[in-house]
């Protein structure tokens, strides 16, 4: 088993183009195997048993995971907040709905902009909810700019969460609260664990706890709260599964027959390692307030 972290350049790692391709090809399977987003949601006992589709309940929990992290961020109406890896913009769009927020949302990928911007437009939310491209190692965008900043279940694709972290750091304003969400190894993974994990979902080798915590340290940051969130986030595998059932007939449809067979496995295996060998954390930081 593999005991030492992974260091930029070994073949587990991807480049940001890498990734982009990724998420561009994986596109229209990912809107088929989970809710609004391709994220986390906190769950809460007895959802899963709830008479609705499980896409459905899966929004719901994922929906209310974004309320926790406007929480711990703490904004009043009106404040600029930085999405960094904004997916198909629901956590932003929902945060906008229910916060007031002034959003902007940053992706590497030219088809999660296309949707992203289509369903603010859908909301009626273009004047305040806006999607554009933005490399989360080389954010556009000029120094302090920001009155918040997160970056939501992203990090996973970096090879270098250092500068990540510290291009989070640069476009904040001084003293603003950054949420960034890490997976992390509750033990080793195995090298067919960690191919899995590239193959599957473009994910970089995942850090331990200890890593998290000096990568933040080494980029410049406070870390302020952490929060484990592995206990809340634990039937979203279970729900994904699930929707992938639901999904089935028309990925096979889609991507044909022999595709959807091996997703049947490689699916399962993903989430089953992601479910029983990682930790879902939440790290609330500060740079410099000075």
């Amino acid at each position: 088993m593999t005991t030492t972290p992974i260091v930029p350049g070994t073949p587990h790692t991807l480049t940001t183009a890498q990734v982009a391709a990724w998420y561009d090809a994986s596109d229209e399977l990912c809107k088929l195997i989970s809710g609004d987003s391709f994220h986390y949601g906190r769950w809460q006992p007895g959802d899963l048993d709830a008479p609705l589709p499980a896409a459905q309940l899966t929004t719901l929990a994922q929906n209310r995971m974004t309320d926790l992290f406007c929480d711990l961020l703490g904004l009043d109406a009106g404040a600029r907040l930085l999405d960094v890896g904004s997916g198909h913009g629901s956590p932003a769009i929902h945060a906008a709905e229910q916060r007031g927020l002034d959003i902007t949302g940053c992706t590497i990928s030219q088809a999660q902009i296309t949707e992203a911007t289509r369903r603010a437009e859908a909301a009626e939310l273009s004047d305040r909810v806006r999607f554009e491209f933005g490399d989360a190692m080389d954010l556009p965008y000029a120094s302090g700019g920001f009155d918040a900043v997160w970056a939501l279940d992203s990090f996973p694709h970096l090879n270098d969460p250092v500068t990540g972290l510290g291009e989070l750091a640069r476009v904040a304003r001084i003293g603003a609260p950054i949420l960034v969400t890490f997976y992390t190894q509750r033990v080793p993974a195995t090298e067919a664990e960690l191919t899995m994990c590239r193959d599957a979902f473009a994910f970089c080798p995942l850090p331990s706890d200890a890593q998290v915590r000096e990568q933040i340290r080494a980029a410049g940051l406070a870390l302020e709260q952490l929060h484990d969130l592995t206990e809340h986030i634990a039937p979203t595998c279970l729900a994904f599964g699930r929707v992938y059932q639901d999904n089935r007939t028309l990925i096979a449809e889609k991507f044909g027959t022999a595709y959807a067979e091996v997703m049947d496995a490689a699916l399962a295996d993903i989430l089953a390692f992601l479910a029983d060998k990682t930790r879902y954390l939440a790290c609330l930081m500060h740079g410099p307030t000075q």
